[in-house]
């Protein structure tokens, strides 16, 4: 088996099992059988379940750090906005199962202490891409702008992931978008950045 490979299976099989009967109550051993993979494997890449679950977190991060450098692949403002929530919204469907059962943990204070340093440093992260990439298109209030347009998006994601059934996800990326346009609007010149 790959390496990788593996990981992954450890991190799908700990994250059914966590979000079905609660991350207290699934055991190491649970996780191997799950996963199919032998307990050596598993305190191969993590030396706790603690460890673990920053793994998890770990992952989520750099998936959301693919996300988040989609800000400089487009040719203007508008592409590089447009490129970057489709990007987000595709990663709030793939990643849906995860990142519910990731804020459900957070919001746990016996996790606080495992969970809280890796989420934090998650979010300095996408501050920093987006004030930096907000800074390089010259947008004024730039890092002011750029935590607007991280709550926005941690509003949509809090409210598909927990508060609605059914919630507009595919309306919302155009009234996401102007949102955004207008934040990025520069009014002296009359235009978008």
């Amino acid at each position: 088996m790959r390496p990788q490979k593996g990981k992954q299976k450890i991190f799908t099989a700990a994250m059914t099992l966590f979000e079905s009967q609660g991350y207290f109550a699934t055991t190491v051993e649970q996780i191997t059988t799950e996963a199919g993979v032998s307990k050596g494997l598993v305190y191969n890449y993590f030396k706790s379940k603690d460890e673990l679950l920053v793994g998890l977190i770990d992952d989520a991060t750099d998936k959301m750090a693919s996300v988040a450098k989609t800000f400089d692949s487009g040719d203007s403002m508008e592409e590089s906005l447009l490129l970057f929530v489709d990007n987000y919204f595709s990663f709030l469907r793939n990643e849906r199962q995860f990142l519910k059962l990731q804020l459900t943990l957070a919001l746990m204070p016996e996790l606080n202490e495992v969970v809280s340093k890796p989420q934090k440093q998650r979010s300095a992260l996408l501050l920093k891409m987006v004030h930096g990439w907000f800074s390089r298109a010259k947008v004024a209030e730039s890092k002011s702008k750029a935590r607007l347009l991280l709550a926005m998006l941690d509003g949509i994601a809090l409210h598909y992931l927990f508060i609605y059934d059914r919630y507009p996800l595919t309306s919302m990326k155009s009234q996401l978008m102007q949102a955004a346009k207008d934040l990025c609007y520069n009014a002296n010149a009359g235009e978008l950045l």
